[in-house]
């Protein structure tokens, strides 16, 4: 028997923009009461129009200013779920890449899921059932044939180890954790970073895909825990 995501309280943070977004809007039509987080209010305020019922509410908060993490997710008195989602790319040689550059995604990739987390566990430790999902990448667990992107490589591989040991930390509890490792997806995550890609190129996938598979993910019988799910497209060459 799968779990029932309506009247869940979900947080899902970077949701204003690509996977998040559509992620929200989905489980918002499942019943959720969702819970946005962006650093842009316009952004966030547009796609909170979107979402089916009501009851939702959003949270707006930059990554990369670490230090206010603690004050601005501390309003959340009731959560169920939390999918950490936020990310940046940059896929420059290491020597090319600027300090700042480097700074801001181990922030906003690496930090805030850590930040997030251990300001909402106790929270999450309230509900009958509470369940995180980590949104990592494939570039957690493996290299692609021709690429490094190494600091966003750096940043993600964190995450599994992160990830995986919260979930042995609370393994047994009402705290289920998981771990969801994407490959290439045709949101404007490429674009921001200054990449001039289509969203065409051969190796991504519709972003509905991964929605699809995080709530297959979230809805699992509580004793099951999907530990980790990649995916990829296997007709072409990866990029994560």
């Amino acid at each position: 028997m799968s779990l029932d995501l309506k009247k869940k309280r979900v947080l899902i943070t970077g949701s204003s923009d690509g996977l998040g977004k559509e992620l929200a809007i989905a489980m918002s039509k499942l019943g959720a009461k969702i819970i946005l987080h962006g650093r842009n209010e316009e952004k966030v305020k547009k796609v909170f129009e979107t979402l089916e019922g009501n009851d939702h509410s959003y949270i707006i908060s930059d990554f990369n200013n670490p230090e206010e993490i603690k004050e601005k997710f501390a309003s959340i008195k009731e959560l169920d779920v939390l999918v950490n989602n936020t990310g940046t790319w940059d896929e420059r040689p290491t020597l090319e890449i600027e300090p700042e550059k480097i700074i801001e995604m181990v922030n906003v990739n690496t930090a805030s899921y850590l930040l997030v987390s251990r300001v909402l566990l106790p929270v999450l430790l309230q509900s009958k059932y509470a369940q995180i999902l980590n949104t990592i990448s494939v570039a957690g667990f493996e290299l692609p044939e021709g690429y490094a992107h190494t600091t966003y490589t750096a940043t993600k591989y964190a995450l599994q180890g992160y990830s995986e040991a919260l979930q042995k930390e609370f393994k047994g509890k009402n705290l289920r954790v998981m771990g969801f490792y994407p490959g290439g997806m045709n949101t404007n995550i490429f674009d921001r970073a200054g990449n001039d890609y289509s969203d065409r190129e051969l190796w991504m996938f519709d972003v509905m895909e991964s929605v699809e598979a995080m709530i297959f993910m979230l809805t699992r019988n509580e004793k099951i825990c999907i530990k980790r799910m990649d995916l990829v497209n296997h007709l072409d060459q990866p990029r994560y």
